[in-house]
């Protein structure tokens, strides 16, 4: 017979998180949550095929003449 779990528990690996955790109200914890996201996505490497794309965008704006600053119209 599967087990039931109470909504404030959470099985270890089932990705359930607690949202009483150290958070007054649901919008705390849904913002600490955002953050803690937004914190390890900018912590992470950046790909090195993204690089290489990067660095071919820049190389293409120079040989076209374009700063990247200015507009073309």
């Amino acid at each position: 017979m599967p087990t039931k779990n109470l909504p404030d528990q959470a099985l270890a690996g089932s990705g359930i998180i607690r949202p009483n955790m150290g958070a007054k109200t649901k919008e705390d914890w849904i913002g600490n949550q955002l953050k803690q996201v937004y914190d390890e996505a900018l912590s992470e490497d950046v790909p090195d095929d993204m690089l290489e794309l990067l660095s071919a965008l820049d190389d293409a704006d120079q040989s076209d003449g374009n700063s990247g600053g200015e507009a073309q119209g």
